[in-house]
């Protein structure tokens, strides 16, 4: 069984020797929240464009940590893959069946965390390989916690920060 540490090296390598095509594209991960747990898939639009996606392992890094660190991962094993639809998502800490990978710690509030699923269209065309995304967990008023996700576009992302929300106490 691998440890942690190699599970997030195999996955970096391999998004890294896909990421010297020229023609390869990271499309943006859906985050959202499940009883207070991340949990993710891909948007409507990219199921829309490409059907449903092929997963071949998950990692979540915490970028509050400098230089960012594996917090969780996991790899599908004997060329099984999980398939990814806008209308379904993964929760942090679920191993789907045929999966190897490590338990996974409770995620902190007050973090920056960014996750990649590795994983691509059925369509060999598609230069899509993988779906990126960034979130933060804050606890509200109540003491609730509270998924935010940081959109690429935003600031937020650029500086691997929290967004100002009306929920953080």
């Amino acid at each position: 069984m691998m440890s942690l540490l190699q599970n997030a090296l195999f996955i970096l390598l391999m998004s890294l020797g896909l990421h010297a095509r020229a023609t390869s594209r990271i499309a943006d991960a859906e985050i959202s929240s499940v009883n207070g747990t991340p949990c993710f898939t891909i948007s409507q639009t990219e199921e829309k464009r490409n059907g449903q996606s092929l997963l071949g392992a998950l990692s979540i890094s915490d970028l509050s940590e400098k230089p960012a660190v594996g917090v969780w991962s996991f790899y599908m094993t004997g060329g099984k893959k999980v398939p990814l639809s806008s209308k379904s998502c993964l929760r942090h800490a679920d191993l789907p069946q045929g999966a190897n990978g490590m338990p996974a710690p409770e995620l902190q509030t007050g973090r920056v965390y960014s996750i990649f699923l590795n994983g691509r269209p059925n369509d060999p065309s598609d230069p899509t390989y993988g779906y990126m995304g960034k979130f933060c967990i804050v606890a509200t008023s109540t003491g609730e916690r509270q998924i935010i996700a940081i959109g690429s576009d935003t600031p937020a992302w650029k500086q691997n920060s929290c967004p100002e929300h009306p929920l953080i106490r």
